[in-house]
This record gives C-alpha cells, sequence and structure tokens, in this order.
C-alpha cells in the first residue's frame, strides 16, 4: 500500500471544520480522516493520539478565533467595544466553535486570571485606563470584570438567545459604568 502524504494543517482543517459544522462530539479518527481524504494511519502518524490532536486542534481553533477577532476589530467605537462585540458575534456566528474554546476544558482556565491571560487582547487594557482614566492595575481589573459580563452574555448567544447589536452595546456600556465607579 502506498505512503499517504497529508500535512497537518489539513488535517487540523478538518477537525476544524468538523467542529464549526458539527461539534466537538463529533470528532473522531475516522470523520476527521474522511474530511481530510485520507485514513486514519497518517493522524496518529502525525499526531501519536487523539488527545495530542485535540490539543493541537484547540490551538489551531483559537488562531482562528485570532483573525475573526482582527477582521473584527474596527467594528466598535474603540478596541474595548470592538472585542466585547467580536466575542458576542463569534458566539452568536460560530456556536459550536465557541462551545469547544469556551465553554469546555480546553481552556485550562481554573481561575479569573487564567481566564485573563486567555483572552485578553494586546492594547485593550491601555485602551480601558483611557475611557477610565485609570491606573494599569484599576484597568486590568475593569478588564477582566468586563470579560466575564460579555462573556455571560456569549454563553446565552451561544445556547440559542437571540440579542441584537443595540441590545448588546446597551448592555456592555452601562456594565462599563457600573463597573467603572467600583474600581476606581
Amino acid at each position: 500500500m502506498r505512503e499517504q502524504r497529508v500535512a497537518k494543517e489539513a488535517v487540523l482543517d478538518a477537525a476544524l471544520g468538523i467542529v464549526r459544522e458539527q461539534g466537538e462530539a463529533a470528532l473522531s479518527a475516522r470523520a476527521v480522516a474522511q474530511r481530510a481524504g485520507c485514513s486514519v494511519q497518517p493522524i496518529y502518524s502525525l499526531f501519536g493520539n487523539m488527545g495530542e490532536l485535540m490539543c493541537r486542534l484547540y490551538e489551531h481553533a483559537r488562531a482562528w478565533a485570532q483573525t475573526f477577532h482582527r477582521e473584527h476589530a474596527g467594528d466598535g467605537r474603540n478596541p474595548f467595544e470592538s472585542h466585547g462585540l467580536s466575542h458576542l458575534r463569534l458566539a452568536r456566528e460560530e456556536r459550536l466553535l465557541f462551545h469547544f474554546l469556551y465553554l469546555s476544558p480546553h481552556m485550562g482556565a481554573t481561575g479569573f486570571e487564567d481566564v485573563y491571560e486567555s483572552v485578553a487582547v494586546d492594547g485593550v487594557q491601555r485602551c480601558v485606563e483611557k475611557l477610565g482614566g485609570l491606573s494599569p492595575e484599576e484597568a486590568r481589573k475593569l478588564y477582566l470584570h468586563m470579560i466575564v459580563y460579555v462573556h455571560g452574555m456569549a454563553a446565552m448567544l451561544a445556547t440559542g438567545a437571540e440579542f441584537d447589536d443595540d441590545e448588546l452595546c446597551e448592555r456592555m456600556d452601562e456594565a462599563f459604568h457600573g463597573l467603572l465607579a467600583s474600581v476606581r
């Protein structure tokens, strides 16, 4: 039998496609191989086992989400609002991927600081400092509060809630101003 040559990227793209369309539960070596147009042998040769494939897939999905966020970087009035809106849009438009990225154990966050380190975007904390006239420590605290608040709305969107963008922006503004007073 002729040896199949399949690139890691092709296998990861195939697995990502399955997660986006059918959810993580649909992932199997056989399903990924079929989507990638190969047998299961190259998958095990490239990744060793499904656990390692899942780890690499999580990183691949995070990179895909970062591209999504960059594409929506100008959707808000500032980087802070844009980041929040992008997270909400990802939850609405890519529900199954959102679940894989943020509502599963793959994220590996065991505390709020882990969440912050995992999802905070470069430059946004500085934007929060300017918007609120805050110190870096106060801005980080407010940014973390907003990450938690916005993620709650995103989880609702990912499970079927139908909020419109105006309502989401209004809620984010209200939360920002309410939390601003608490961190000063």
